[in-house]
């Protein structure tokens, strides 16, 4: 469990890739690297990597920024960190042929619609994530992009109870793996689930 009075982020930046049909390992093997890549050169934030069980497959990438003047000095931290741009700057082009076009969105923390426990930002093993523009009232933390469109994100500790919640959250609820050598942990999500995240 993540540190009592935590919250979670006020703007979380999803960023989606869609894999090709048999592409997982290619894959998984490049983004490890990339992975590797921000710890070494000292990325500015964490984030965390996600992968859809079932088809289609997806990996996201999540970022949480506790405010706008947090999210643009991350993105500083990245543009003045010229190390860490050059060694990421081949991942891009290294799984072009993999994925289809990826997908950007942020998206605001709503309280107001969010129902039972929150989720932050690495808890969980597994997530379950309902994406839609309806006004469904599941059980989880969400998160609404400009255009209305509504994350609403649970995390589970075990594959049976995400399956569970997905199921009682309805069709639209998918079921993603926390992938941790796809991920750039906080040093406090390492802390609460130290087995998971070493």
């Amino acid at each position: 469990m993540l540190p009592r009075g935590a919250e979670p982020p006020q703007i979380l930046q999803i960023y989606r890739d869609f894999l090709r049909p048999g592409t997982d390992d290619a894959y998984r093997e490049i983004e490890e690297e990339a992975a590797r890549i921000c710890a070494r050169f000292k990325c500015p934030n964490p984030y965390l990597a996600i992968e859809s069980l079932t088809d289609p497959r997806e990996v996201w990438y999540l970022n949480g920024y506790r405010s706008a003047a947090h999210q643009t000095a991350v993105y500083d931290g990245y543009r003045n960190n010229a190390p860490l741009m050059a060694a990421l700057a081949v991942i891009p082009t290294r799984k072009a042929d993999l994925i289809l076009a990826p997908l950007e969105v942020l998206a605001a923390h709503r309280p107001d619609l969010s129902r039972g426990r929150s989720w932050l930002v690495g808890e969980g093993r597994f997530l379950v994530i309902t994406v839609t523009k309806g006004s469904a009232e599941v059980e989880g933390t969400v998160f609404v992009t400009d255009d209305g469109t509504r994350f609403i994100i649970g995390a589970a500790q075990s594959r049976g109870e995400a399956d569970a919640a997905a199921a009682a959250a309805g069709d639209e609820a998918r079921v993603f793996a926390v992938r941790p050598r796809m991920s750039m942990p906080a040093e406090e999500w390492r802390l609460a689930d130290p087995d998971f995240w070493n």
